[in-house]
């Protein structure tokens, strides 16, 4: 585990100095580009924006009650520190970034605008953070289906024009590394 806590990690970092040495890549704007010039299905759009309304701290938010309830303590206090970790580097790293939003730079109209800076996906990150947590200590269907969840709203955010495709690869790496953290800080915490 903690090599791929090591792994997740330096892949942040890479992607994060990616984007600070060139913000807009080839990729990026290509798949901006595309993004603001589909013409969208209304019920996709409303399922998007129900994603990403929902998705993230009201989805995640019951799934750590229910593990207090359940009084799952290992996994609720996994869990609940991997999204606190995931929201404060996420903060930091937005607040040192300062990447615009594909609709800010021209990029076509957002369906549903967002606040603050686009780089990392705050989405993403809270939201693969807990997913890593429940593939980890949660049962093999209820993960998976969270799992799901957390990959519909990532690409919600894409799919929204709220992101570029490197902020939410850059959300996962981070959600990923606030889940391996947490995990392996868990015990530690909890002993002391």
């Amino acid at each position: 585990m903690y090599y791929a806590l090591l792994i997740t990690g330096l892949a942040y970092v890479a992607v994060t100095l990616i984007v600070c040495i060139k913000p807009i890549n080839s990729v990026d704007s290509v798949i901006a580009s595309l993004i603001a010039g589909i013409n969208r299905p209304r019920p996709l759009d409303y399922a998007a924006v129900v994603l990403t309304k929902y998705g993230r701290f009201y989805t995640w938010g019951l799934v750590d009650l229910g593990l207090l309830v359940l009084r799952l303590w290992i996994p609720f206090a996994e869990l609940t520190l991997s999204i606190m970790l995931a929201y404060i580097i996420g903060g930091v790293t937005r607040l040192l970034v300062k990447r615009r939003r594909p609709y800010e730079a021209g990029y076509g109209k957002p369906i549903l605008a967002a606040s603050g800076f686009s780089y990392p996906s705050g989405h993403a990150a809270v939201v693969f953070s807990g997913a890593l947590v429940a593939l980890m200590t949660l049962n093999k269907t209820v993960s998976l289906i969270l799992l799901a969840e957390a990959i519909l709203v990532t690409a919600s955010r894409v799919y929204l024009n709220a992101h570029y495709l490197t902020d939410v690869i850059g959300g996962v790496l981070l959600g990923l590394t606030s889940g391996f953290l947490a995990i392996a800080l868990t015990p530690i915490l909890i002993v002391s």
